[in-house]
């Protein structure tokens, strides 16, 4: 289910990601901050799905600037042990070690938190880390 939010002008089109990483200072006292920042889970990545065809609102931190969007957190790739990685299944997401910092991200993936529930929607590829193999899992986060 889509959410409405506020984003910059600039940002404002289908498909753009972003990670909401919590309210700035001048949105505590907007007006706005309801629909704009009310609605968003620090930490969390969301995809612009639709820009809304509504006059633009003024902002001091977006250049000027926003516009209403309808976003959803997106689909997420993550290394999980292979034992794991099944289709359809959902499990309590356990962030596994990696030293590779170059792998970070699909071990530490921006937008989950340790111990969401994720359902596997895709099994991707093998990746090795530390003497170790894991499978690469494109997941959604299920909401409570």
């Amino acid at each position: 289910m889509a959410i409405i939010t506020l984003v910059g002008e600039k940002l404002a089109r289908p498909g753009v990601e972003f990670i909401y990483y919590g309210p700035a200072e001048p949105c505590r006292t907007c007006k706005l901050a309801g629909v704009c920042v009310g609605n968003l889970e620090p930490g969390r990545r969301y995809k612009i799905l639709r820009v809304r065809s509504m006059p633009s609102h003024s902002c001091p931190l977006h250049e000027g600037k926003v516009r209403v969007v309808e976003v959803v957190e997106p689909s997420i790739e993550v290394a999980v042990e292979p034992r794991m990685a099944i289709l359809g299944s959902v499990i309590r997401l356990r962030f596994e070690q990696c030293s590779d910092p170059e792998k970070a991200d699909l071990f530490r993936p921006e937008g989950l938190f340790e111990g969401d529930q994720v359902k596997i929607i895709e099994v991707l590829d093998d990746l090795e880390c530390d003497g170790k193999t894991y499978k690469v899992v494109k997941v959604m986060r299920k909401k409570d």
